[in-house]
């Protein structure tokens, strides 16, 4: 079975690469249709980026400020006009702190026996924020303490001290270790 060469069909070579053209256009998608895929799977990965880093604590206090605003809404839809307790809050805490003595001159006023000096640091609703300070006050070779107190109802302070010091000197030097590490210190008078 010999076969002639020479004497091909043009037309059957025309309609082949026409079909073979139109079957690799049909299977692949538009350069634009892969640009918008990209876009939407990288707007998702972002998406869940930023889910994974909200933790379970930072839902909580979200849903009860929300829960907040809606009772302060219903409040104000009621008619019934919300009340403002911080004009006798400033009031109830008022502490009236005497004049601080010039720590950098020796005083000339005794101390007496029964009056000891503590320096107070801070003051903290939270008490894992005390004891940071607490330690941190510490590994300063302060002697520190906390002191929890409730002035109102509900209301829970904790107090980061310093002290007792029965000594001025001995209350200059600690002073000055707290100012040097930049901490502010109030000084409170007691009795013992």
């Amino acid at each position: 079975m010999t076969r002639d060469y020479a004497k091909k069909s043009s037309r059957r070579r025309t309609t082949n690469k026409r079909q073979t053209k139109k079957r690799a256009t049909n299977q692949s998608a538009p350069g634009w249709l892969w640009l918008l895929a990209g876009v939407l799977i990288g707007a998702l990965i972002m998406a869940l980026m930023q889910l994974s880093e909200v933790s379970p604590e930072d839902v909580a206090k979200a849903a009860k400020e929300t829960g907040a605003n809606s009772q302060n809404e219903a409040q104000e839809d009621s008619g019934t006009k919300p009340r403002f307790d911080f004009y006798t809050l400033l009031r109830d805490s008022e502490v009236i702190v005497p004049d601080t003595p010039d720590t950098k001159q020796p005083s000339n006023h005794p101390v007496r026996a029964d009056e000891v000096f503590l320096l107070q640091v801070g003051s903290f609703k939270n008490s894992h924020d005390a004891d940071s300070l607490r330690a941190r006050l510490l590994l300063l070779n302060l002697s520190a303490s906390i002191e929890t107190v409730s002035p109102r109802r509900n209301e829970t302070w904790h107090r980061v001290l310093v002290g007792p010091f029965s000594d001025r000197s001995e209350l200059a030097d600690a002073r000055s270790r707290l100012a040097g590490n930049g901490i502010d210190s109030l000084l409170l008078k007691r009795k013992q």
